[in-house]
């Protein structure tokens, strides 16, 4: 269980962790598990660099460096997920040729301005949300939005057709085994109230259901880059429902 959460911790940050002395893809497939506690693990240095930088500085600079330090920590893997998305979504009408779009490097407008209104409003959503929730409200979003974005591997189909060296840790996932990844949350949930714990947890399930709708509207199921795109919707959405306590 250690060795899958540490090559879960190794595929989806630039933390160094140790190699797995049995690599394989089903051992890929296992780590999915651990996403939501990669989410905690990650949340919970994020809170640290917060607490640690508002010893020096306003919150808006602490928010900005908080966000930077995440960009370090994981490499941006979301982001590019969402971007990549987006200039995939916007940039053509059939299948094939979002998915082709999807895999080019090169960022377009439709990524462009899908990544600044995205960091912009997670920015000033913190801005206001850590004063007032703390920095729970970090660790919780990293958990929860995390296993929402896994929801695609168990209602939905992997539609890539020369997959990507992510394509088995993003591959088909029970439901057991999706609900089980969700008490990796709990830790973290068990500092909020109930009833903001359980709005959240709604909150990530409906964002999970209207993004699978999405991406089979736009290209038939998931690939690895909505998955990460889920991710950075639902955190997101958690940021604003919790603000509206």
């Amino acid at each position: 269980m250690i060795r899958d959460f540490l090559l879960a911790l190794g595929f989806f940050t630039r933390i160094p962790v140790p190699a797995h002395p049995n690599y394989s893809d089903d051992a890929m497939r296992r780590s999915a598990l651990y996403y939501p506690l990669v989410g905690l693990f990650v949340g919970a240095l994020l809170a640290a660099i917060y607490g640690f930088a508002q010893l020096f500085w306003s919150v808006e600079v602490s928010v900005l460096l908080t966000l930077s330090a995440g960009f370090l920590l994981t490499g941006g893997f979301h982001e590019d997920g969402w971007a990549d998305t987006f200039d995939g979504f916007g940039g053509a009408f059939n299948k094939e040729r979002k998915l082709d779009i999807m895999t080019d490097s090169r960022l377009g407008t439709y990524g462009s301005l899908a990544l600044w209104a995205m960091l912009s409003l997670k920015a000033f959503t913190l801005f206001e949300l850590l004063p007032q929730a703390g920095v729970i409200c970090l660790i919780v979003a990293h958990c929860l939005s995390r296993w929402s974005s896994m929801t695609a591997m168990v209602f939905a189909d992997y539609v890539r057709v020369n997959p990507s060296k992510a394509k088995p840790v993003v591959s088909q996932m029970s439901f057991g085994r999706w609900l089980a990844a969700l008490l990796f949350s709990l830790p973290a949930l068990v500092f909020v109230p109930l009833h903001i714990a359980l709005v959240l947890t709604v909150t990530a399930l409906i964002v999970a259901a209207l993004w699978i709708w999405q991406t089979r509207r736009q290209i038939g199921g998931y690939t690895g880059d909505t998955m990460g795109a889920g991710q950075q919707l639902a955190e997101l959405a958690l940021y604003l429902v919790w603000l509206c306590f």
